[in-house]
C-alpha cells in the first residue's frame, strides 16, 4: 500500500513538473515575442521625448529674448520684432505639444502591448492548470500494474523521484511568476488610463497654443492696420489708451452723481449692493483673455484691463446690467466701443464692436441690446485686436476690475 503512494504521488509530481516547463517555455516563449516589439517602441518614445526637450529649451531661449526685447524702448519696430518672436515661440510651443502627444500615444501603444501579452500568459496559464487538473484526475485511475511499468529499477525511481522535488519548486515559482504577471497586469492598465487622461489634457494643451499662434499673428495684423506701420501712428494709439483710460473715472463720477436716483430705479439689484452682473456674450465659447492676463502682447506697456470672450463677428452684445449709455465712440486701441454706467459708482464697457444698436444719452434695462460683437484684424471698428472677440470691462470708481468677480461662474 506505501509503495503504491509513493508511485502514485511519482506520477502525480512528473505531471506537475512537465506543467512546470511548459509555463517556463510559455513565458520564455512571450517574452521573446514581446521584446522585439516593446524595444522598438521605447526606443521611439526616447527619441519623441528627446524632441519635447530640445523644443523647450528652444522655447525658454525665445523667451528670454521676448524679456530683453521688452525692455528696450517702446517703439512701433521693436514691438513688431516682439511679436514675431512670440509668433517664432508659439510656433515651437505647437510643436512641443505635438511630440509630446505623439510620444503619449506612443506610451499608450507599448502598454497596450504588454497588457496583450500578459493577458495572454494568464490565459495559457489557465489552460495549463486545467490541463494539470484532467491528468491527475486521470492518473488517480490508473491501475497498479501500470505503475509498476513506470520505473525499471529501485535506484531509478529515487533518482527521477529527486529530479520531481527540483520540477515542484519549479513549479511553485511558476506560480510565483503568474502572480507577479497579474500584479504587473494591473499596473499597467493603471498606467494606460492615467496615459489617456494626459493625452487628453495635452490635445487641449495643443488647441489653446494653436488659438494663441492664431492670436499672435492677428495682434500683428491689426497693429500694422492700426498704426499703417508709422511710428507716429503708434504713439497716438499709447497716448489715446492713456488719456481714454485717465479720463473715464472722472466721466463715470460725474454721470453717476447727476444721473443717481434715475440709476437706481432701473437696476434695483446694483442699487443694492447686489453686484451680480449678467454676461454679456455666452461665455460657453471661450475666454481668450483674463483680466491683467499675463500673455496679453501688450502687458510689458499696459495691464489688460478686462476680459475677453470668443464672439463670432454680428453676435448680440447684452447690457450686463440697468444703466445709462454714457458714449458710443471709436478708438484706435478699442475700436468701436460704449460705455454704460451704473448704479454703486459701476460702469461696463464693451469693445470691438462691428456696430452700435442703443444711442448714447439713453437708459438701458438688464440684458437689453447694446451692439454687436466684431474684433475681426482689419475690420471697420475692430481695433488692436487677437481676432473676433468682445472685450469686456468693468470699472468701479473709475479703476478697471476683474469683471470675473462680479460675473456668474462658467459652467
Amino acid at each position: 500500500m506505501q509503495k503504491r503512494q509513493i508511485f502514485f504521488a511519482l506520477i502525480i509530481v512528473c505531471l506537475l513538473g512537465q506543467a512546470s516547463w511548459q509555463s517556463k517555455a510559455v513565458f520564455a516563449q512571450d517574452s521573446t515575442g514581446m521584446k522585439g516589439d516593446v524595444d522598438q517602441l521605447d526606443k521611439q518614445i526616447k527619441d519623441k521625448r528627446s524632441r519635447v526637450n530640445e523644443l523647450g529649451s528652444l522655447i525658454d531661449k525665445y523667451q528670454g529674448r521676448i524679456d530683453e526685447q521688452e525692455k528696450q524702448q517702446s517703439t512701433l519696430e521693436n514691438e513688431v520684432l516682439i511679436l514675431d518672436t512670440r509668433i517664432t515661440t508659439k510656433q515651437l510651443a505647437i510643436q512641443q505639444a505635438k511630440e509630446e502627444l505623439e510620444a503619449l500615444h506612443l506610451e499608450i501603444l507599448s502598454l497596450e502591448t504588454n497588457i496583450a501579452a500578459q493577458n495572454d500568459r494568464m490565459i495559457r496559464q489557465k489552460s495549463l492548470s486545467s490541463e494539470l487538473v484532467r491528468r491527475i484526475d486521470r492518473a488517480e485511475r490508473v491501475p497498479m500494474h501500470e505503475i509498476l511499468l513506470i520505473e525499471p529499477s529501485l535506484s531509478a525511481f529515487f533518482d527521477r523521484l529527486e529530479e520531481n522535488r527540483r520540477l515542484q519548486t519549479d513549479l511553485m515559482e511558476a506560480l510565483q511568476r503568474v502572480k507577479s504577471i497579474r500584479q504587473d497586469l494591473e499596473n499597467s492598465k493603471s498606467q494606460r488610463d492615467k496615459k489617456r487622461i494626459a493625452l487628453e489634457d495635452q490635445k487641449k494643451r495643443l488647441r489653446k497654443e494653436e488659438l494663441a499662434l492664431e492670436a499672435e499673428r492677428n495682434f500683428k495684423s491689426s497693429l500694422a492696420s492700426e498704426t499703417k506701420n508709422k511710428q507716429s501712428e503708434f504713439e497716438r494709439v499709447l497716448y489715446e489708451l492713456q488719456q481714454q483710460q485717465q479720463g473715464t473715472a472722472d466721466d463715470i463720477s460725474k454721470l453717476e452723481s447727476k444721473l443717481k436716483d434715475k440709476l437706481d430705479s432701473i437696476d434695483e439689484a446694483l442699487a443694492r449692493g447686489d453686484v451680480l452682473l449678467n454676461w454679456p456674450v455666452d461665455p460657453s465659447k471661450g475666454i481668450t483673455a483674463t483680466f491683467h492676463d499675463p500673455t496679453y502682447p501688450f502687458r510689458h506697456l499696459f495691464e489688460h484691463p478686462g476680459t475677453d470672450v470668443r464672439a463670432s463677428v454680428g453676435t448680440s452684445v447684452k447690457s450686463a446690467a440697468g444703466g445709462y449709455v454714457a458714449w458710443n465712440k471709436k478708438g484706435r486701441m478699442y475700436g468701436n466701443y460704449t460705455m454704460v454706467v451704473h448704479p454703486g459708482n459701476m460702469a461696463t464697457v464693451y469693445a470691438h464692436l462691428s456696430k452700435f444698436t442703443a444711442k448714447p444719452d439713453t437708459y438701458v434695462e438688464r440684458g437689453d441690446e447694446i451692439g454687436l460683437s466684431g474684433g475681426r484684424p482689419g475690420d471697420p471698428g475692430a481695433g488692436l485686436s487677437t481676432g473676433p472677440h468682445l472685450h469686456f470691462e468693468v470699472r468701479k470708481n473709475g479703476i478697471p476690475v476683474n469683471p470675473e468677480n462680479y460675473l456668474p461662474d462658467v459652467e
